[in-house]
This record gives C-alpha cells, structure tokens and sequence, in this order.
C-alpha cells in the first residue's frame, strides 16, 4: 500500500456504521433473488445474522473527505447515489481511491466506498450467479462479494486477493475483494476523461471514465452499474 493513501486511511477515525432496523429495499431484492423467498430462514441456518470477523484498513469512510464533490452524497439516498456521478463530472477535483486487480489499474470514487477489509472468505449462495462468490455480515449489513474480474473480463492470471473494497450503491454494499491498494488518486478535472471506456480495455458498461496518471490510464468503475449488473443477472 502506497505511503499516502496508508496515511489517509490512519488519519480517518470515524465510528462505526451499524445495522439498525429491518433491511433495504436493495438488500431485500438481492436476498429474495438469490437466496430465496426465505432468506431469513437461510441466513439464520448459514450464520450470516451473526456480525463476520473483519479486520478494518479503514474504518468506515464517512465525513467530509467520503462526502464527494459539492451536489454528491456518500449517503445511503437514492437520488444522490444516482446523481453522483454526473456530480464527479461537474466538479474541479475528487477523490478516488485505486486499486490492482489481475494486471488491471482501477479506481472507485472515495464517496461511494464505505472502507476497506482484510480478505477473509465468505459465505457462498448457491443460487447466485458466478460473478456473485458470496456473502458477508458487515456489522449487520449484507455485503455480496463480486467477483469483480469475471464481471470485467479480465484474462490476465489473478493474484492473491489481500484487501476487500466495500462500495455502497442504494441502499446496498457490494464487496469488490482486490490484489492490492495502490493510491489515493487527487483527480482533477482537466486529468478526466468521461465516456471513452473502450479505450481501458475492460467492460465498457462498467467504467464511467479514465483517469490519465502519467502516461497511463486509470479506469473509474461506475458502482451505480455495477448495482445494477448484480440485481438484474
């Protein structure tokens, strides 16, 4: 983990988030999808209303730095969530914290992770799809584990999975375990480039823009999609 962004993560001490009240409209929809009508039965039989044993890089990100670009929210409402990225669009400079996975240089906008895990495995659904590995309890919030290189296309070989990127997208946290932390990206605007993802060499529908560091280009996943890709697989 690169010098800055390890010293980001040590000077963010929030309090934790926890689970309070039933589930999401979104938790509820993926659970009903893909571990079925019963999932409070299931989830009870699989241990998954017991809290997972995480180790937190991060904390959870919240606060002014997670709170993105004026007109943007990191918060839980769905319009904000929708709206965010048209907000990265418009703003001067934002955040985004990177990552490395199967050769691939990515990055997620700070305002949308919640914060970051140690790797450790998780719960499988069977009925869920090969890109969906999983399932965890995140202080009493459901957390699916995508597989973020099979939704990708990736065919570079995989590396160890060390860390787990935890994004929230309305009313849901989507797990993206990854090979590695690399930065935590100042991006500005004139460093942005929107609506030319074929040129990432990934999944078009996935990427809402690249970040040029240097000479290379970093994508930025667009979570809204990604949401959408998982509930509606």
């Amino acid at each position: 983990m690169s010098p800055s962004l390890e010293q980001y993560f040590k000077e963010s001490v929030p309090l934790p988030e926890t689970r309070s009240g039933a589930f999401t409209e979104a938790e509820r929809a993926f659970l009903s999808r893909y571990v079925g009508e019963d999932y409070e039965v299931v989830l009870a039989r699989q241990g998954l209303t017991r809290p997972s044993a995480v180790t937190s890089v991060t904390g959870p990100l919240a606060g002014a730095e997670a709170a993105g670009p004026p007109g943007a929210s990191g918060g839980a409402g769905l319009d904000e969530d929708a709206a965010l990225e048209q907000a990265l669009r418009e703003a001067g400079e934002f955040k985004l914290v990177g990552f490395r996975l199967a050769g691939q240089e990515l990055s997620v906008p700070i305002a949308q992770v919640q914060e970051v895990l140690r790797a450790l495995p998780a719960t499988r659904l069977p009925a869920a799809p090969a890109h969906v590995r999983g399932m965890l309890n995140l202080r009493g919030r459901i957390v699916p584990m995508i597989d973020l290189a099979g939704v990708m296309d990736f065919s570079a070989a995989r590396g160890e999975d060390r860390f787990i990127v935890v994004c929230r997208c309305r009313g849901l946290l989507l797990g993206l375990p990854v090979e590695a932390l690399t930065t935590m990206h100042q991006a500005k605007a004139q460093d942005v480039e929107w609506g030319l993802e074929a040129r990432a060499g990934v999944a078009s529908d996935l990427v809402s823009g690249l970040l040029k560091v240097g000479d290379a280009l970093v994508a930025i996943l667009s979570v809204d999609s990604l949401f959408q890709k998982v509930l509606k697989s």
